[in-house]
């Protein structure tokens, strides 16, 4: 798949939150942190456990844009929002 952001579908498949869960992922070297080596970062909604060590299978729903480095970190964190936001209305219509 292209870097990016995508709306997905998360599965945890053990441990005691399994279950499916919503959520927006970005998948990508990270070019605001100086990240090379690319990686799925992904942010489950409405979830407050501890998911370290957990089997995860994540499937990647909907291309929401391409990877992109912002001015700062309020930019990154407002257009988090953004995607969050648009990736719940894909999800939710599903």
């Amino acid at each position: 798949p292209a870097f990016g952001v995508y709306a997905v579908l998360v599965d945890v498949l053990d441990g005691p939150h399994s279950g499916s869960y919503h959520g927006a992922a970005s998948l990508g070297v990270r070019p605001m942190f100086g990240g090379a080596r690319p990686n799925l970062e992904t942010h489950i909604f409405d979830f407050s456990g501890d998911l370290y060590g957990t089997t995860l299978s994540v499937g990647l729903v909907d291309y929401l844009r391409p990877e992109a480095r912002f001015d700062d970190l309020d930019a990154l964190t407002a257009q988090m929002a953004d995607d969050c936001a648009r990736a719940r209305r894909i999800l939710d219509a599903l």
